[in-house]
């Protein structure tokens, strides 16, 4: 059964260690952050849907065909809890998440993750890079037992991603380490533009 697959884009974050916010930084490209990856996902075909409570998110898409900007019904509580929110129990759908402070990443290897696990929609597939899990890019079938493990994983006080993984069935897909860099401070954001 193949299923109808989606891409959700972190952007709540407070942004904290920047000291300003991520989503709205100059990408090298000349957009935002937000903004390339939206267009980035777009690209490739995918709805997208942004969860952030930033009214500056819905101002700076309005208007951009296939996306949705969601608002969190609680203040910012980390992305797992964010996933909740668009997470179903259909056995058709998949979403590919993704966080907004990974500009390095390229088409090639979004398609390269995306071709990877449509050979097997059933299981979860997180990205790895530098002997490191990156599970915030991935894809995650929805269905049953995917909504009830991360609903437990809430339920229990710890809302933690890689608590949900431990839930889960997934595999992993290595990504060059250029693709996979996060950036959440300014001297990474320094290192970045060098």
């Amino acid at each position: 059964m193949a299923r109808l697959l989606r891409a959700v884009v972190f952007a709540g974050g407070a942004s904290q260690r920047m000291g300003s916010d991520k989503a709205l930084l100059r990408h090298p490209n000349g957009d935002s952050w937000l903004v390339a990856t939206v267009n980035l996902l777009r690209s490739v075909d995918l709805e997208v849907w942004v969860l952030s409570g930033h009214g500056s998110h819905r101002n700076c898409l309005a208007g951009q065909p296939g996306v949705t900007v969601q608002a969190e019904p609680w203040a910012p509580a980390g992305p797992l809890q964010a996933f909740s929110c668009v997470l179903s129990e259909r056995e058709d759908e998949a979403w590919l998440t993704l966080p907004v402070d990974m500009p390095g990443l390229r088409r090639s290897t979004l398609l390269s993750l995306l071709g990877h696990w449509h050979q097997a929609e059933g299981l979860a597939l997180v990205a790895e890079g530098g002997d490191r899990l990156q599970p915030l890019f991935g894809v995650y079938p929805c269905g049953a037992r995917s909504r009830s493990t991360l609903d437990q994983e809430l339920a229990e006080g710890r809302g933690r991603w890689f608590g949900w993984l431990e839930r889960i069935d997934y595999t992993t897909f290595t990504c060059p380490d250029r693709d996979l860099i996060n950036v959440n401070r300014p001297d990474d954001l320094a290192a970045l533009m060098r």
